[in-house]
């Protein structure tokens, strides 16, 4: 090789070992960029979001909101969240992870006169803005001063399924607030998403889990347990009778069809019953009795429609031959009808 051919070629080497040490330096930047403090804030948030666009109740964790705010945080921050915070006592309703059941918060909260989150700011505060990126530490601010504010008895929608909400909002910050030391909640009742006639007490001030109507929850995403057993009544097969007057009934002047309803316990006694209640289409009627769980009962639509009921795991209608369902037609304003259940 000549002396000129051994000059080029060194030169080239150099050349190649010059551009590998910029290909190496660049690459080592951009790891240090992306795993930056602010690069990755910034992905965390922008990866974690309400399970539920319109409900941010139930959002993940995305650090403490006590961070400094970012700045395209141009939402309220917790002074202003505790200011404009109003809820009743014993009002406040919280969810996490009903999965499935998104609607029954809204549901129960019109069922029991309820208040969810959003419900105790004035209209709009709550709402997504186009600078949305840091909603989600905003929805932290606005459900700490929620629970805050909560007193007397809570209500929460939790799963059954043991799906976990430690890290969730409920898991790490209302929780918490709500059995803090010198807090003015009371009492928190879990209700099971599925079957509101399902409570049980998840936690109390003064440790009272002595309850007539309620037990005490085991861990707080596992299945209700069934209420203490009251007074004498006998289970087996229960039978209950229902009065349904049609609307408008002179006799009973109602624009919603209105219900009697007798309870029976296995021997034949009377455990429970309710008499003139309003029942609108397909809203259930709690009945509370001796036996163990709450019999629930809707009318239907119109005068045909079958009545429905609930009891524990147990949902059948007026026409189902299964529970010996026996249900006249109406005479003078009024229909008579009897079911069997288990119970």
């Amino acid at each position: 090789m000549t002396l000129v051919q051994r000059r080029s070629s060194a030169l080239w080497a150099r050349l190649a070992y010059i551009l590998a040490a910029f290909v190496l330096v660049g690459c080592l930047q951009s790891a240090v960029v992306s795993a930056s403090p602010t690069r990755l804030l910034s992905r965390q948030n922008d990866e974690i979001l309400p399970n539920d666009p319109q409900d941010t109740d139930d959002i993940g964790s995305s650090g403490s909101p006590f961070d400094p705010a970012p700045l395209e945080d141009k939402y309220p921050l917790l002074p202003e969240c505790r200011d404009k915070c109003k809820v009743d006592k014993d009002k406040s309703l919280f969810y996490s992870q009903v999965g499935k059941f998104q609607d029954k918060p809204t549901d129960f909260a019109k069922q029991e006169g309820l208040t969810l989150v959003r419900e105790a700011y004035p209209a709009g505060f709550t709402d997504k803005r186009p600078d949305s990126t840091a909603y989600t530490k905003f929805a932290e601010r606005f459900s700490i001063a929620f629970s805050e504010k909560t007193s007397g008895i809570a209500h929460v929608l939790l799963p059954t399924d043991g799906t976990s909400v430690d890290n969730r909002v409920w898991g790490r910050i209302e929780y918490g607030n709500l059995t803090r030391s010198g807090g003015e909640c009371t009492r928190i009742i879990k209700v099971d998403p599925e079957d509101f006639s399902k409570r049980c007490i998840l936690w109390d001030r003064e440790g009272n889990y002595d309850d007539d109507n309620y037990s005490r929850c085991g861990l707080q995403n596992q299945p209700v347990p069934p209420p203490p057993s009251k007074g004498d009544s006998q289970g087996g097969t229960c039978r209950v009778h229902v009065t349904q007057y049609q609307k408008n009934e002179p006799n009973f002047s109602s624009p919603v069809y209105r219900l009697d309803v007798t309870i029976r316990d296995a021997g034949g006694k009377i455990v429970g019953s309710v008499a003139g209640v309003d029942a609108p289409t397909d809203q259930y009627v709690d009945v509370t009795s001796l036996l163990p769980y709450v019999l629930q009962v809707a009318a239907g639509e119109v005068d045909d429609s079958a009545v429905l009921f609930k009891y524990g795991d147990q949902s059948w209608g007026s026409n189902d031959a299964e529970q010996n369902c026996d249900f006249g037609g109406y005479e003078d304003g009024n229909r008579d009808g009897d079911c069997d259940f288990q119970c």
